[in-house]
């Protein structure tokens, strides 16, 4: 495992809108290995392998270049740095925290992230204190509201194969993409489309956008979800080291049932292992790509992670490799009849030739109907 770029990838700063840091790493990256380079209008940039089959699949493989944080939206006389939150921050990361605010020119500013709180012990405001005691020092160091407030984490190794580190939601996903696509070897039969989207921590934008650019014939989100750390049981199928998931559910996407058995299959078929899961809540670019222009298949494979969302992560190297492998597979493998299999929704009539020419009670229209189904050129839904 490439375990600087993905702690690089982590310790980039990276919020809705702000996204130049892992921007910027993905095309370094990620451009040699493209047949054109391309973006949206929101910040989400796409890596196209072209395909060579006459008639190519277009997939698309997305993680979004966000992470959750916060925003500068006040400084007071005194010479605190009142913050917003952007995306939902875990609740045990807003206090006590090194942060660092970005400026419009780039400059890194870190400070102590903390909190006042109601009556009832809830989070009411959060503040940066940076060490000085006026509004004018606070501004002399170019800090404005607007400006990018991200954890001052850096990432590091912590077991043999877990990695601790701030945003691996979903810097993980942009580095299996980065590593997936580096080993597509040669020429593919489908249109293979990389896409590090935006904004998906504020409403999952950049997966809309970028759907609607491309227009994909299916999307595979490779995103995110936390582990229970206490639950170590057969309760919990997000579990670290144990493979990537294979998500059923969650409220913004019922994936498509033959696409769900197709990716396990093709799991067991290669020895990846995996993980099947269903989330409650939550939702990724997969549920706002899923419903572009009439629909199109979506699915997401997950990576566990411990602590999402707070000022540290765990993930583990075996996860993002499995992910990797099963990334690789169905781009080989994945073929434009298996996906006519996947959406074929109708049930279709079909006559036998012994019943067409033993037929005395239909006309010659109806005839002709048939005889276009049996010749393939015409569906009839029962």
């Amino acid at each position: 495992m490439n375990s600087e770029l993905l702690k690089e990838l982590s310790n980039a700063d990276s919020v809705a809108s702000v996204e130049d840091e892992v921007r910027s790493i993905l095309y370094r990256e990620l451009a040699k290995y493209s047949d054109e380079v391309f973006s949206d209008r929101l910040g989400s940039i796409i890596f196209h392998k072209k395909g060579t089959s006459p008639n190519p699949l277009k997939i698309m493989f997305c993680a979004h270049i966000d992470e959750v944080g916060f925003m500068v939206r006040h400084i007071s006389d005194i010479g605190f740095v009142y913050v917003v939150a952007l995306g939902s921050v875990l609740n045990k990361s807003k206090e006590m925290q090194m942060v660092r605010i970005t400026t419009q020119d780039g400059k890194k500013v870190e400070g102590l992230l903390n909190v006042t709180k109601d009556s009832n012990g809830n989070v009411k405001e959060m503040y940066v204190d940076i060490g000085v005691d006026s509004a004018d020092e606070v501004k002399a160091l170019g800090i404005d509201v607007g400006d990018m407030v991200c954890f001052a984490s850096e990432a590091r190794q912590i077991q043999d194969k877990v990695i601790a580190g701030k945003a691996m939601d979903d810097r993980t996903g942009c580095y299996v993409m980065i590593e997936a696509m580096k080993r597509i070897h040669g020429n593919v039969e489908n249109d293979i489309y990389f896409v590090g989207t935006s904004s998906e921590e504020v409403g999952v934008r950049g997966g809309k956008t970028a759907t609607h650019l491309i227009d994909p014939d299916i999307v595979f989100a490779l995103d995110v979800a936390n582990n229970p750390e206490l639950v170590k049981n057969y309760t919990n199928h997000r579990l670290i080291g144990k493979g990537p998931m294979i998500v059923h559910y969650d409220k913004t996407l019922s994936p498509n049932k033959k696409l769900i058995k197709y990716v396990k299959e093709l799991g067991n078929e290669h020895g990846i292992p995996y993980q099947s899961d269903m989330f409650g809540g939550g939702g990724t670019d997969a549920g706002n790509a899923h419903l572009e222009k009439g629909g199109r298949l979506a699915l997401v494979l997950g990576i566990p992670l411990r602590y999402c969302h707070g000022s540290y992560s765990f993930v583990h190297s075996d996860d993002l490799e499995s992910l990797t492998q099963l990334v690789n597979c169905l781009i080989d493998h994945l073929t434009y009849q298996d996906y006519q299999n996947f959406i074929n929704f109708i049930p279709v009539v079909i006559f036998s030739r012994i019943s067409m020419s033993t037929a005395t009670n239909i006309n010659q229209n109806e005839k002709l109907i048939i005889k276009q189904v049996i010749s393939g050129l015409m569906v009839v839904s029962i």
